[in-house]
């Protein structure tokens, strides 16, 4: 795997034409901004620019803040995400035919997946995604209570009909259609917005939930951290130490396995902390290793 720009492992004699000379069955993944080739293959970009290329940032954002970066650095995270799903792919397409695999992955390519439903809902009716939390249905939006912001998530007709009537008001919970639900955003979402002051973010979610109507309070980073559902789930990982510094947690996975399943088994590493043991795989003498140390050609 390597997520160098386009063309720089190909002059160095190490592009997948190369080393697949050496091992046919050799599965080579190219990780870059906007693919191998094409009018932009050269360019270079991280995932803010990524997303600003892709329509992300134009849709993320309100009308007062216009544009702005996602939060979190999901095109970085889903890339490699994206890879390994190819790489397990490849490992089992050669596991049947014998043969290696080049793999050609682009961040902006996995940008527009990410964004299957809008780039589909674009292409059908030419209207550009709208900025910010706005939904179509007064049930799928969010809303101010007393403490904070509640997320509602009632996407079809069934869910947006059992949280009307969760909420005491029964005459709303008849969907004709979807159609019928975003004709009636304006006035639902001024009432809902007057009922949602009722309660606090959390007594909402817990409401909400047991009567099976899809809600959650937003909560910063140290909340979600504290949830006691991860606690279940084995999604965090501590380190004693890094590098001699204190505990460390590190996400690990987002699944689990009924046995084994993933695991870390060491912190990372210093820097250079393993130069020595690479450098006498490669076939370098301890003499070697330490003439090179003391001219400053590795850590």
């Amino acid at each position: 795997m390597e997520n160098y720009r386009p063309g720089a492992f190909k002059a160095l004699g190490l592009g997948y034409e190369h080393m697949s000379k050496l091992n046919p069955k050799l599965i080579y993944a190219s990780m870059s901004a906007f693919g191998q080739d094409g009018p932009r293959g050269t360019h270079t970009a991280y995932d803010p620019a990524i997303q600003a290329s892709s329509g992300i940032t134009a849709a993320t954002g309100t009308k007062d803040s216009g544009p702005i970066k996602c939060g979190a650095s999901v095109i970085d995270y889903a890339t490699g995400l994206t890879g390994a799903f190819a790489l397990s792919a490849a490992l089992y397409q050669r596991s049947r035919t014998g043969e290696g695999q080049y793999i050609d992955s682009s961040m902006l390519d996995v940008a527009l997946m990410l964004q299957g439903n809008r780039v589909t809902d674009y292409l059908r009716t030419g209207k550009h995604p709208q900025r910010g939390d706005h939904r179509p249905f007064a049930a799928n939006s969010a809303y101010q209570t007393k403490d904070g912001i509640i997320q509602l998530a009632c996407s079809n007709l069934r869910q947006q009909g059992r949280f009307f009537e969760s909420i005491g008001m029964p005459d709303r919970a008849v969907r004709d259609s979807y159609e019928d639900s975003k004709a009636q955003y304006d006035t639902e979402w001024k009432l809902v917005a007057q009922k949602m002051q009722e309660k606090t973010a959390g007594e909402w979610e817990a409401y909400l939930q047991a009567h099976h109507v899809p809600a959650a309070q937003v909560r910063e980073m140290r909340d979600a951290l504290k949830d006691p559902q991860l606690q279940t789930r084995r999604v965090l990982h501590e380190h004693d130490t890094v590098a001699g510094a204190e505990a460390v947690n590190v996400p690990l996975a987002a699944f689990k396995f009924a046995h084994d399943g993933p695991s870390i088994e060491s912190a990372p590493p210093r820097v250079g902390e393993h130069t020595d043991e690479v450098l006498a795989i490669a076939g370098y003498g301890a003499e070697q290793i330490n003439s090179m140390r003391k001219a400053g050609v590795v850590a």
